[in-house]
């Protein structure tokens, strides 16, 4: 695939499984990809990553039968060994703690599963008023503490630098623009704490819709509207490989 992807993997638990911290969720990933291929799980794993190159989040009803994991990838060359040892076994087991969950399927469409090329995603056309959806608590690194607003040049700044390091056509825009020419035009969220399996981390979540101002230049315009768009495979804010920050562009008139 030449563009970022999102596959939901589903295990089954039987009926007394527990909801699991994401701490949990993220280590049973791991070691899922260290069974598979031991090379990807130790590049995901290294410290100092300029870009983690896949979000992980819990989607679907808590607790049940069936645990079901949304995946989302923003290298995919990086996963290509490690898919055709799932295909060849059909599927790999993962250990949540000291249960087994054994594979059901992978869905790889639906609302929390999908590809885009990186050369469609670059030429879509720019808008000027973008509702976002935030799923999952996000929040975002100011300083030592977690701001849990949607500031857009937090945002978008963060999603920039995501998509400059996995991206094969770069976006050179400044920044600064974001806070300079993009606001929030109305923002109905909720803040929560979340226990992540060390400590507690405060997000917002639902929907927010940012206005860009008609004086911003156009390659503004069309970077905004690439960058909400991205927003869906690589997460907005910080820990998204521990289920925070899933994000989706609802609206871009």
């Amino acid at each position: 695939m030449n563009g970022p992807y999102a596959v939901v993997l589903s295990f089954r638990g039987g009926r007394d499984l527990a909801p699991a911290a994401p701490e949990a969720v993220h280590a049973a990933f791991l070691d899922l990809v260290r069974r598979a291929d031991p090379a990807l799980a130790i590049a995901l794993h290294a410290p100092g990553h300029r870009l983690r190159p896949y979000t992980l989040a819990l989607v679907g009803s808590r607790g049940g039968a069936t645990l079901r994991l949304r995946l989302s990838v923003l290298a995919p060359e990086l996963f290509l060994r490690f898919w055709e040892r799932w295909n060849r076994r059909g599927g790999l087991p993962l250990r949540l703690g000291r249960k087994w969950l054994g594979p059901e399927g992978v869905q790889t469409q639906g609302p929390w599963a999908g590809y885009v090329p990186w050369k469609a995603l670059r030429e879509l056309q720019p808008a000027h008023r973008l509702l976002l959806a935030f799923c999952t608590p996000t929040a975002f690194r100011q300083g030592d503490l977690d701001l849990p607003l949607p500031v857009p040049k937090l945002l978008f700044a963060g999603l920039l630098t995501k998509w400059n390091a996995a991206s094969p056509f770069p976006l050179d825009l400044d920044p600064e623009l974001f806070g300079r020419y993009v606001a929030v035009r109305e923002a109905r969220i909720r803040t929560r704490r979340v226990w992540d399996g060390r400590t507690h981390i405060w997000g917002f979540v639902g929907p927010v819709e940012f206005l860009v101002r008609r004086d911003a230049p156009s390659e503004l315009s069309q970077g905004l509207t690439t960058l909400a768009t991205f927003a869906f495979y690589a997460g907005a804010g910080r820990r998204t490989t521990h289920g925070f920050g899933l994000a989706r562009l609802l609206h871009a008139p």
